[in-house]
C-alpha cells in the first residue's frame, strides 16, 4: 500500500512507473486540481501518489497500477465508513471508477498530517514510539466500537479469517527455514491456542493493516491519522493488534484496554500470541527483501526474535512459552 501523508517511505518509487505528462494533465483538468502534481515517495507496490491542491485544501491523488485495483475498491467503502465514525483518517474526497485516463479506479484524499511512523527511526522503548502505538490502540478500540454497519452493496469488504496453520507449517518446512519438529511445535501451539481461546462470535470492522507505514504521527509521537484501508473487513478485533509486529503489540493492547476496558475477551492475550507466532512462522518462509531500510518486516527472522524479546512483558505469554 502507498501512503497518503507527506512522510511515506520511498522504497517502492523506482518500481512504479510515473504517470505521463498527458495523464497528469488529464487528472488536473478532470478534478479541477491545482497543478503541477508532485510525486510523493511511496511505501507500497500498488499506487502512484501525488500531492496536489483541490478546492483550496492539500490533497493526495492515488493512482494504482492497472490490474491492482482490489485495494482501491475496498478503500472506497472502508475509508468513508471510518471517517464518518470520527476515526482519525483522511477524508476520501473523490472516488473515480470511470477508468477513462488510466485503466484503474482512482482516489483523491485529503492530505494526512504528520509523518509515517516507519520514517522516524525511533528505537524500541523510545517514549515517542510507545505513545504512538498506545494512541493507535485507543483509536482501534474506537473504530471497533463505532463502525457497526457499512453500506457495501457490491461486497467489497471481506470476512477476515483466522490463519491457516497447516499451510504455513508446510511452507516453512518446505523452504527448510525450520526443521520438521520445530515447525510442528509452533503450528501445534498456535492451533491449540486458537482452539482454546476462539474469537468472539460477532466480528468487528478491522483496519487489518496497521503497520508503521500506515500510522501517521507528530514528532512527539501523537497520533494524527490511520491511513490505507485497502485490506479492511470484518473479523476478530485482536487481529488488528498484530500488524505492527511483536514489539508494538503490548503497547497497542494497553492503549486498547485504556480506551475500552473489559471489551476484549479473556482469551484475547493468548489469541494475540497465537496470531503473532503464526505471523513469525509465515515470515520465515519468505526471502529477505532488498530494501535500503532495515525494516522489521523485511527480514524473515526478525519477527520471531522480537516475539522472544517481548514475551516477558506479557505474563500470559511467558507462562505458555516457558511451559
Amino acid at each position: 500500500m502507498a501512503g497518503i501523508g507527506p512522510g511515506a517511505k520511498n522504497a517502492g518509487v523506482a518500481a512504479l512507473p510515473d504517470l505521463s505528462a498527458a495523464e497528469q494533465q488529464a487528472f488536473i483538468q478532470k478534478y479541477g486540481l491545482q497543478g503541477p502534481l508532485r510525486r510523493l515517495p511511496s511505501a507500497g507496490i500498488v499506487n502512484r501518489v501525488y500531492q496536489t491542491v483541490w478546492r483550496g485544501q492539500p490533497a493526495v491523488l492515488r493512482v494504482p497500477l492497472p490490474g491492482d485495483d482490489e485495494d482501491t475498491l475496498t478503500e472506497s467503502v472502508a475509508a468513508p465508513a471510518a471517517f464518518r465514525a470520527g476515526i482519525r483518517t483522511p477524508e476520501l474526497l473523490r472516488f473515480d471508477e470511470d477508468r477513462d485516463i488510466v485503466a484503474a479506479p482512482v482516489t483523491l484524499y485529503a492530505l494526512a498530517p504528520g509523518r509515517s511512523l516507519d520514517t522516524l527511526g525511533w528505537r524500541p522503548g523510545d517514549p515517542r514510539l510507545r505513545r504512538a502505538w498506545q494512541e493507535a490502540g485507543r483509536e482501534l478500540a474506537r473504530l471497533h466500537a463505532a463502525v457497526r454497519t457499512v453500506p457495501d452493496p457490491l461486497g467489497r469488504l471481506e470476512a477476515i479469517h483466522p490463519p491457516d496453520v497447516a499451510r504455513v507449517q508446510a511452507q516453512v518446512t518446505e523452504t527448510a527455514r525450520l526443521g520438521t519438529d520445530d515447525a510442528e511445535w509452533a503450528a501445534a501451539l498456535t492451533a491449540r491456542l486458537l482452539a482454546d481461546h476462539p474469537p468472539l462470535a460477532r466480528p468487528v470492522f478491522l483496519h487489518n493493516d496497521l503497520h508503521p507505514g500506515n500510522l501517521m504521527v507528530t514528532g512527539g509521537g501523537a497520533l494524527t491519522a490511520l491511513i490505507d484501508w485497502g485490506d479492511a473487513g470484518w473479523g476478530d478485533p485482536v487481529l488488528d493488534l498484530t500488524y505492527g509486529g511483536p514489539l508494538a503489540a503490548p503497547d497497542l493492547r494497553r492503549g486498547y484496554d485504556d480506551e475500552a476496558p473489559g471489551v476484549l475477551d479473556s482469551g484475547a492475550p493468548l489469541r494475540l500470541l497465537a496470531y503473532l507466532l503464526h505471523d513469525a512462522l509465515r515470515r520465515l518462509a519468505r526471502s529477505p527483501k532488498a530494501q535500503g531500510a532495515d525494516l522489521w518486516h523485511s527480514r524473515p527472522g526478525t519477527s520471531l526474535l522480537q516475539l522472544l524479546r517481548v514475551s516477558s512483558q506479557v505474563p500470559e505469554w511467558a507462562a505458555v512459552l516457558s511451559g
